[in-house]
């Protein structure tokens, strides 16, 4: 007959077993959050290929992280990738990222792809939501550049009043002159229509906010 000594003997190798399988398992599966948090410190760095590629190792684990795609949208976008930062900011936004970041990173990738219109819808429901916005992780990129943004949208557009109105907010004193009916004088140079003088005020301002 077996004894009660032998059962809570193998009842303890059993569980000494168990918590020793735990422990394997514990430390050869990554934890996601911690690649996270590595892959901002690589992004707060401006090394935004060593962040695509952390971000994307906690997507290898669970394509569903919607922090690690918010991430890795925002490396893509300053990487010059707007194709890829659009599709990764709507999964962001569609798995959970409720904040403004994936909104304005959207409004960001549109422009830069040339989808003006998208661009001005996400940028004004980002202002609107947060008239002084800025991106935590990198905060150079603000609501000053959500303007510039729609400066730009709304000439590519055609709509110069609104683009004019937007330039009004980031340099309230600006200032050009017409010298005669058909040209506008600005920072030192003659443009022969409207239409240049808001474009080269745009550039003018990129070269001071942009992001």
């Amino acid at each position: 007959m077996i004894s009660d000594k032998f059962f809570s003997l193998l009842s303890i190798i059993c569980l000494f077993a168990n918590l020793m399988s735990c422990s394997v398992y514990e430390e050869t599966v990554p934890n996601t959050e911690n690649i996270n948090l590595l892959a901002w410190e690589s992004f707060e760095e401006g090394d935004y290929q060593a962040a695509y590629s952390k971000f994307g190792e906690v997507l290898d684990i669970d394509p569903r992280d919607q922090e690690a795609l918010h991430g890795r949208a925002w490396s893509a976008l300053l990487l010059s990738d707007a194709l890829d930062a659009i599709k990764d900011f709507k999964a962001a936004i569609y798995y959970g990222n409720s904040s403004l970041d994936p909104l304005a990173g959207l409004a960001f990738a549109y422009h830069a792809n040339q989808e003006y219109s998208m661009c001005i819808n996400k940028a004004k429901a980002v202002l609107a939501s947060n008239t002084y916005y800025y991106f935590e992780h990198k905060p150079v990129i603000n609501f000053r550049d959500l303007h510039l943004i729609l400066a730009s949208a709304y000439f590519q557009t055609g709509n110069l009043s609104r683009a004019y109105e937007h330039i009004l907010i980031l340099q309230p004193d600006i200032s050009f002159a017409q010298p005669d009916s058909s040209h506008y004088e600005f920072n030192g140079q003659l443009y022969s229509g409207y239409s240049e003088l808001i474009l080269a005020i745009i550039d003018y301002l990129d070269v001071l906010y942009g992001m």
